[in-house]
């Protein structure tokens, strides 16, 4: 592994941004869950409400195909991880209402019911304009090698990508909307 995280820059477009957050409404919203099996509602950890967007969902072609080019690229110029899955995105609104957040987390479940596969990969796409918000900055922790650029991180369509044990969270959001787009590749698991 050469780093514990890159990102490209504006790799969406203003008018692709859009574009998922518009499709991406009019999917069913649900309060976000956490855990191996996604049944843990903890509103003193993650505060969000989230819409999983599916793979076979046609409309969503185009942004599956345009996020395995970039974790392509990614992974093979810094983690160089076995990543061969890409099931489904999950669409993230924290609000100023309910101070939406994320607290510190890993993203890998070690002891999970897959006999497969560990996630490997995570991508964090920013799909909100900066000026339209406040808080609400995606953060990591203990990293060896140096910390990104938090105006870089903010920048509206820059892409995230680092390895999923790397502990990172969404601060809270304390005035308008922030949206972002989650996505796990996931491979053969960790031995």
């Amino acid at each position: 592994m050469k780093g514990e995280w890159c990102f490209w820059k504006n790799y969406f477009t203003p008018e692709e941004c859009a574009k998922i957050i518009e499709d991406g409404l009019a999917l069913p919203p649900q309060d976000a869950k956490m855990g191996v099996n996604g049944n843990n509602l903890n509103q003193d950890t993650r505060r969000s409400k989230v819409r999983f967007i599916q793979v076979w969902d046609t409309r969503f072609k185009w942004l599956f195909d345009k996020l395995w080019l970039a974790a392509v690229q990614s992974n093979d110029d810094w983690f160089k991880f076995n990543i061969t899955k890409l099931g489904y995105l999950q669409l993230a609104e924290y609000d100023e209402s309910y101070q939406g957040e994320y607290k510190i987390h890993k993203d890998v479940f070690w002891i999970n019911n897959d006999p497969v596969y560990h996630r490997k990969l995570s991508c964090i796409v920013q799909l909100t304009d900066p000026s339209t918000y406040e808080g609400g900055d995606f953060e990591m922790y203990y990293l060896s090698k140096g910390y990104p650029n938090k105006e870089d991180l903010r920048t509206l369509g820059t892409t995230i990508f680092l390895p999923s044990f790397i502990d990172h969270a969404a601060l809270p959001v304390t005035k308008g909307t922030r949206y972002s787009l989650a996505a796990w590749f996931d491979g053969p698991k960790f031995v």
